[in-house]
């Protein structure tokens, strides 16, 4: 028994010193040009320098929610949440049953400006060019943890 315990050993003392001979592989990540271009691409975008700007976008085909957050409101230090459950507020008819990821292909988004998401959050009336669809709900609630 203990010949077979001293033979477990010496296999584990191999495997690790064989192991710690491998080589360490060191990942990298990119430049800091490359970060510093993208942050001046998201600083100079209408829907992120001004508070009150809201856009129209018209789906394209295979084109996701998340792509078009990412695209209008990357960067922007909106709650991706909140942002989501704006549009779809202000958009109704463009969701499969008010599913944010069941979205028609062709339809045209109103996305809203920040006012117009902290409007909807808080409770407030926004004074925007354009309400949500649905007349009822104009306000954005979370329940539970």
């Amino acid at each position: 028994m203990r010949l077979l315990f001293m033979m477990f050993v010496a296999s584990m003392l191999y495997t690790c010193v064989v192991r710690a001979g491998e080589p360490i592989v060191v990942l990298t990540y990119g430049d800091s040009r490359e970060t510093s271009s993208t942050l001046d691409e998201y600083g100079t975008h209408p829907m992120r320098t001004d508070p009150n700007a809201h856009q129209m976008h018209q789906v394209a085909e295979a084109e996701t929610l998340s792509h078009i957050m990412a695209e209008y409101y990357g960067g922007s230090g909106l709650n991706m949440k909140f942002v989501e459950l704006a549009i779809l507020q202000f958009n109704r008819e463009a969701f499969v049953r008010g599913n944010p990821h069941f979205l028609f292909a062709g339809k045209l988004l109103h996305l809203p400006s920040e006012n117009q998401i902290k409007a909807l959050v808080t409770g407030q009336k926004s004074k925007s060019q354009r309400s949500p669809s649905n007349r009822n709900q104009n306000e954005i609630f979370f329940f539970g943890g």
